[in-house]
């Protein structure tokens, strides 16, 4: 049987991304999203500003569930910028930036993340859906009697253990 459940043995396969950040966003993290969010991205042109998305609430919570790991300092970052006037926010966002990397790496990352992936944005970018675009058996015939899979059929199984 492949019941892992019971077994001490290493699981070989990726985590699986989180449904829902540890917390919902308070309104006053939101707000302090929707500023930072806005000078990263200010609107230009055609273009709108970060938090102008109809959905950016739930998308920055989508965004926020993926980086679960980082939310405590996230929560801790957004307390910290919350004192922070808008008309001020690009300065401190540099100041971050230079002493605090990976937390304005974290912090970027989940608004750029949000506003990429949001259908105003495919839209305007004209971003293709994922979608399944199989060879035709004749195709993948050719394509495997090329040869291409010659070195990885050499090389043998390979796997990575992970915890």
């Amino acid at each position: 049987m492949n019941d892992m459940r019971g077994s001490r043995e290493k699981r070989l396969s990726v985590s699986r991304p989180s449904a829902a950040p540890p917390r919902a966003f308070t309104e006053a993290e939101l707000q302090t999203l929707r500023i930072v969010a806005d000078t990263l991205i200010p609107p230009d042109g055609d273009f709108r500003s970060g938090s102008t998305l109809s959905k950016f609430d739930q998308l920055v919570t989508a965004a926020a569930a993926i980086l679960d790991r980082h939310f405590d300092m996230l929560t801790g970052l957004l307390a910290e910028l919350r004192a922070t006037p808008q008309t001020e926010m690009w300065e401190r966002l540099k100041r971050l930036e230079v002493e605090n990397g990976e937390a304005f790496y974290v912090l970027s990352t989940l608004l750029v993340g949000a506003y990429i992936y949001s259908d105003e944005m495919k839209a305007e970018l004209k971003y293709p859906a994922p979608h399944r675009n199989p060879p035709s058996l004749f195709d993948a015939a050719d394509e495997l009697s090329s040869g291409i899979l010659d070195p990885v059929l050499e090389r043998g199984p390979i796997y990575r253990a992970v915890e």
